[in-house]
């Protein structure tokens, strides 16, 4: 096999680093975003939210089969040249995806910089000597596994490397699909958690049907929660009382907690709260209670 010029060597690394980066970058911009105001008390519109992320999953699901299955099809030989002439494809893949690991590693590593200052912070001359062999062994086994990938596509017929073009649009397809079903099941666990904390809103309101209470604004909360326990949902100090309204523990089981109150999410605390109100009015807080409508 012939050689691969020293610049077609760099150019290839380069290539190999550029396509690993744009990778890394379209997985993570296509994170899900979260919904910065979930419908805590709205239980019609957290269930809908739950379903249209199921559905995003199942979709995710369906798309990823259905890729599999593509690319089970493009491996699919008919007789020993075509087994023989995939095989060898999918060893030239394998190449390739080790060289843009190193590539990316070393890119992770830093710039010619933070190497001098590897290499200048060495404590001796061994030190310095087993330093430089280090860097000298990283750059050269990605030099070699860039050119071994470089001499394999030389030798791949044409049709081959359509080939193997198909196989990576698949391949991509693929982890696309995976980072969306990843992030459709995150969104499913947090949806789950949206209808579980407007369910408890939902018997609130029930409640407040049923005893005719009046609903305390947002400032009469905070004035609650202020006179209580200056607004802290973590506190516990030993009392016998917990979080932002200081439940004592067998109230906060009484509306359906579990655990030390101080340790839900406050989006929980608020709600078991606006629950004990509607069921026992201002009551459960003798004394900061003159905050909410008597």
């Amino acid at each position: 096999m012939r050689q691969v010029p020293h610049r077609k060597r760099s150019f290839i690394i380069v290539s190999l680093l550029l396509c690993s980066l744009l990778l890394v970058q379209s997985s993570s911009s296509g994170a899900l975003i979260q919904s910065s105001d979930p419908p805590w008390e709205d239980l019609e519109a957290a269930l809908l939210q739950l379903t249209e992320t199921e559905a995003e999953f199942e979709l995710a699901e369906k798309r990823i089969e259905e890729k599999e299955r593509e690319l089970t099809s493009l491996l699919r030989a008919e007789d020993r040249e075509e087994a023989l002439e995939i095989s060898f494809l999918i060893e030239m893949k394998e190449t390739e995806d080790l060289a843009k690991e190193l590539a990316i590693e070393a890119f992770m590593g830093g710039d010619p910089m933070s190497s001098a200052a590897y290499l200048l912070s060495a404590d001796s001359v061994g030190d310095l000597t087993f330093r430089r062999a280090i860097l000298f062994e990283t750059v050269h086994a990605i030099e070699k596994q860039s050119q071994a990938y470089a001499e394999m596509r030389d030798n791949a017929s044409a049709a081959g490397l359509e080939l193997v073009t198909q196989m990576d649009d698949v391949l991509v397809a693929i982890l696309i699909e995976k980072r969306n079903r990843s992030h459709a099941e995150e969104g499913i666990r947090r949806a789950e958690y949206v209808v579980e904390i407007a369910q408890i809103h939902a018997s609130a309101n029930v409640l407040k049907g049923q005893n005719g209470h009046v609903e305390p604004t947002a400032e009469q909360w905070r004035e609650l929660r202020f006179c209580e326990s200056t607004e802290q949902y973590d506190i516990s100090t030993g009392n016998g009382y917990y979080g932002a309204y200081q439940f004592d523990l067998i109230t906060w089981v009484g509306v359906g907690g579990e655990g030390d109150p101080s340790q839900a999410p406050p989006e929980e605390q608020d709600a078991r709260a606006r629950y004990l109100y509607h069921l026992n009015g201002w009551f459960p807080w003798p004394l900061c209670g003159r905050f909410l409508p008597q």
